[in-house]
């Protein structure tokens, strides 16, 4: 929640276009005022689609007043990130915020949900799933492909002002990533993802 509500205070009141999000995201943090305001998600679970999606909505906004924004799961963006090449390529100013949460938790939930089913030890859901040893530098693979990339952010502190400078650049016309630290977990919005049928 603290990050989607700072990310909404970073971008003021310039329009913005939210064309992605990760599957614990709720309405109410992010109010809507216009149609553009909110582009849909895939549904698909953090699948790959995002940063994907993302680029697409950019292109449809170029030349517009209106910034593409996405918020998309670090195994999310791991598995489409080479759609930021693309973004660079063709000179689309972008946002994604990564909620880095060093999980595929998507799978992680999955895998508990049939650990449950079949009688098996729920503590092993993780396995084959954290992406946290070695860590990733999120920023550095969007660097590589020329975007700018933040992060990664720890420290609560720190997310407002680089929110702020990220937003400033993509408003500028760059394609920029943010690698944010989140913890992992999908809270009350998704609880019933664990439970067994």
């Amino acid at each position: 929640e603290n990050l989607a509500r700072t990310l909404r205070a970073a971008l003021g009141d310039a329009p913005a276009a939210l064309a992605h999000t990760t599957i614990s995201w709720q309405g109410q943090w992010w109010p809507f005022r216009h149609p553009l305001d909110f582009l849909g998600s895939d549904g698909g679970g953090g699948l790959g689609a995002g940063p994907g999606l993302a680029v697409g909505a950019a292109l449809a906004l170029k030349d517009t007043d209106r910034l593409a924004v996405a918020v998309c799961g670090d195994g999310d963006f791991l598995m489409g990130v080479t759609a930021i090449w693309t973004a660079v390529h063709y000179r689309l100013p972008l946002l994604i915020v990564v909620a880095n949460n060093r999980s595929f938790y998507n799978d992680e939930v999955h895998q508990e949900r049939v650990a449950l089913m079949r009688g098996r030890p729920v503590e092993n859901k993780w396995i084959g799933q954290r992406i946290d040893d070695p860590d990733i530098d999120l920023a550095a693979m969007a660097r590589a492909q020329g975007a700018t990339g933040f992060g990664p952010v720890r420290r609560g502190d720190a997310l407002a002002p680089t929110l702020s400078q990220a937003v400033a650049a993509a408003r500028a016309g760059d394609v920029v990533v943010v690698d944010v630290r989140v913890e992992p977990g999908y809270g009350a919005v998704a609880a019933a993802l664990t439970r067994a049928p």
